[in-house]
């Protein structure tokens, strides 16, 4: 009997000690949704393989862990993770995707840096190294289809952005992402024999918001 209540006290406190921290937990992750325009730059020899780069539209979840010592804190770092899932609609020609998944180490000063944060402005940035797996259908300068080109690669990366908090409630952020370095690939395309080494680099910007209150 005396075991039994001894366990029934040693649950009561670790629910109660959970229960304490799941707030902090909530307050340190921070997640966050929104649209991006993603770019990739694909080119052969040194020489853009299109005369402009392809576009996509696509949309974006992840979130952010901060560390941060008091809530009165402006400061704030720590390693965030986001997917965006892209689209371009083709018509006839069917349909392009892209896929990216971005694992970076971040910081940020000013309004977004906390779930406490005040502040109405802020800035921050951050490093890492960026998964993109994209479909791209090409066609002549006519319009005509000519083939699909299908790739993926691993790159560095790193990112710089923006923070607004004007209503002190849900953070709106502008992100400008870009590839350190590109990633060569052999790629195989319409008219060549055999694959061509092609270099392919990601880069764009994104509208994101903060999910407050969880």
């Amino acid at each position: 009997m005396p075991t039994a209540k001894r366990l029934c006290i040693s649950l009561g406190l670790a629910g109660l000690g959970f229960a304490q921290a799941t707030p902090d937990i909530w307050a340190k992750l921070n997640p966050f949704f929104g649209g991006e325009l993603c770019f990739i730059d694909i080119r052969f020899l040194n020489t853009p393989l299109f005369s402009y780069p392809t576009n996509y539209w696509g949309i974006s979840l992840g979130s952010n862990y901060t560390y941060f010592r008091t809530e009165n804190e402006v400061f704030a770092a720590g390693p965030g993770a986001q997917i965006t899932g892209a689209f371009q609609f083709l018509g006839r020609y069917g349909t392009n995707w892209l896929l990216q998944i971005p694992l970076y180490a971040y910081a940020r000063l000013g309004a977004g840096a906390t779930a406490y944060n005040i502040q109405r402005l802020g800035i921050g940035g951050g490093v890492g190294v960026r998964f993109t797996t994209f479909q791209l259908t090409y066609t002549s300068v006519s319009g005509n289809y000519v083939g699909k080109m299908r790739q993926t690669f691993f790159n560095p990366t790193a990112f710089a952005e923006v923070t607004f908090n004007f209503r002190r409630t849900s953070p709106t952020t502008i992100r400008f992402y870009l590839d350190l370095l590109p990633s060569r690939r052999n790629t195989a395309i319409m008219g060549s024999i055999d694959p061509v080494p092609l270099d392919f680099r990601t880069f764009g910007f994104s509208i994101l918001y903060q999910i407050s209150n969880l």
